[in-house]
């Protein structure tokens, strides 16, 4: 097939270079000069939660020793070192302005410095990401009175900027976080400002990076989820729920001690603080992990952070207006806010309202596919742990689809399991925009049906042993493409789906 692949990030990479392998020609186009998402424009200083050994393709290596978690630019050497290794076709400044339905494809339409194109193909991935929405201004409130600068985290070129100023940041999320210990280290006077307090996790876990504690079978066996792929993890959740739950609880209150935010012998200030940045409810209501800077806490109990629990209302003279009232002096206040949901400005109607309308992100099923939306996928969508590894899953799903080895459901079918997944995500998570989007650290009962659904074997490592206890990396979903085309050699019948909701 000819295939348009919408944006350069790793997962638009990802799936590129796996499809090529099935012999499609595969055109990636990216409307910014710089190719990598969001590690194009990411802020000073920031590095990967995940490691190195996570976050990288299957089948390439990284060519040079990054850092445990990699910087931005270590993130974006590996791309540029892949994109040349697959040798991918990338069109840079090359902006997708709009898709058209054609009776055998899409009519893709791209405007570049050359003008504006309209070259038909055959099937679209849409690898936009989850935070690729318009970074459009904001309304203020009380902007005119505010004499100081107001910032997104992409208006912020260098850290220095923070130097001894008067701080109000705003959001509870990594790049909030960040920004605060960033600030601290450089003199800055930092207030911090939220709705409510989310899970931070620690780097490291009783001697152990927490990266490699989390990827075990034996973490996410009891993991809640809205699928469970094997009979017998289903059944020992149905049976032991509630001790599951206390399960949970108890690691909660482990996290908390582990991170500081529960000891014993400290002054009634430093724990009226740390109660502030104390998350309610058990750590698995949160589908994101988020990686606590290790000065974050220290920060707040020495109270060089100051936390503020309110929701933000607009500004004033003197700095950060909250709905109760209250004002937080600020000379420099910045918006760590997050994105909104992708907008899709690409979509023809009604598919770009099918894809917007949904408060907390559509559902879709298997994470991949709208089931009204013909030939045409969404890649990355299914962020999580492997989120890279997850990209390459995606597209050898998508080549089983598009060459008729696996057949679904009716369009009824795959809208009632999507939606099933959508309501248990609602009820056992925190809201997020990008809710229906994520898979997380779901990932062994996400790609355990995924890995089923095209007839490969999801249990990946060499003993039952290793299954169980040895910490998962990239490399254990290499060759998957390979098993899949060796599979479909001797198959006489279809594939169909596991009678599973992901």
């Amino acid at each position: 097939m000819k295939i348009a692949v919408i944006g350069s990030g790793v997962s638009g990479i990802a799936a590129a270079k796996t499809l090529m392998r099935f012999g499609h020609q595969v055109m990636i186009f990216e409307k910014s000069e710089t190719i990598g998402g969001v590690w194009a424009t990411a802020y000073p200083g920031v590095t990967l939660q995940n490691i190195a050994e996570h976050y990288r393709l299957t089948d390439f290596a990284w060519p040079f020793k990054p850092e445990n978690h990699p910087t931005a630019e270590q993130v974006r050497r590996y791309l540029d070192a892949a994109v040349a290794h697959f040798k991918l076709d990338i069109r840079r400044a090359h902006e997708v302005t709009a898709l058209n339905e054609a009776p055998d494809g899409w009519d893709v339409t791209v405007r570049s410095v050359s003008g504006t194109t309209t070259e038909r193909y055959d099937y679209v991935l849409v690898a936009t990401g989850q935070y690729s929405s318009d970074k459009t201004a904001i309304a203020l409130k009380g902007r005119e009175l505010f004499k100081g600068q107001v910032l997104r985290e992409w208006d912020i070129a260098d850290l220095d900027m923070f130097r001894d100023k008067q701080l109000a940041i705003v959001g509870f999320g990594k790049t909030a976080v960040d920004l605060a210990t960033f600030a601290v280290a450089r003199g800055a006077q930092v207030t911090h400002i939220f709705r409510n307090a989310r899970w931070l996790l620690p780097y490291r876990l009783g001697g152990r990076d927490i990266a490699n504690i989390v990827t075990a079978r034996t973490s996410t066996f009891l993991q809640p989820s809205w699928t469970h792929a094997g009979p017998r993890e289903m059944n020992f959740h149905k049976r032991w729920g509630k001790h599951i739950e206390t399960y949970w609880a108890n690691t909660s209150r482990m996290l908390q001690m582990a991170m500081g935010l529960r000891r014993p012998f400290r002054s009634k200030e430093v724990n009226r603080r740390l109660e502030l940045v104390r998350p309610e409810g058990p750590v698995t209501i949160q589908l994101r992990g988020t990686m606590a800077p290790p000065t974050y806490y220290p920060s707040v109990a020495s109270g060089k952070i100051v936390p503020v629990r309110g929701e933000f209302a607009g500004l004033t003279a003197e700095g950060v207006e909250l709905k109760d009232g209250r004002v937080v002096p600020a000379g420099m206040v910045v918006l760590a806010i997050g994105n909104d949901k992708p907008s899709f400005s690409f979509l023809p109607s009604p598919y770009r309202e099918m894809m917007t309308t949904v408060e907390d992100g559509v559902q879709l099923y298997r994470h991949i596919i709208h089931p009204r939306i013909p030939r045409l996928a969404f890649i990355g969508f299914n962020h999580g742990v492997f989120h890279i590894p997850a990209s390459e899953l995606s597209a050898v799903w998508i080549e089983a689809l598009t060459s008729g080895d696996l057949v679904l459901p009716a369009a009824e079918a795959m809208e009632a399991s999507a939606e099933r997944v959508a309501a248990w995500k609602r009820a056992n998570t925190n809201f997020e925009p990008q809710r229906g989007f994520t898979t997380s650290n779901h990932f062994h009962q996400y790609f355990d049906v995924l890995l089923a659904d095209i007839g490969i074997n999801p249990r990946r490592k060499k003993n039952v042993v290793a299954e169980a206890f040895a910490p998962y990396t990239a490399t254990d979903y290499a060759g998957v493409a390979d098993e899949y085309v060796a599979g479909r050699a001797k198959r006489t019948a279809p594939l169909h789906p596991l009678p599973l909701d992901t």
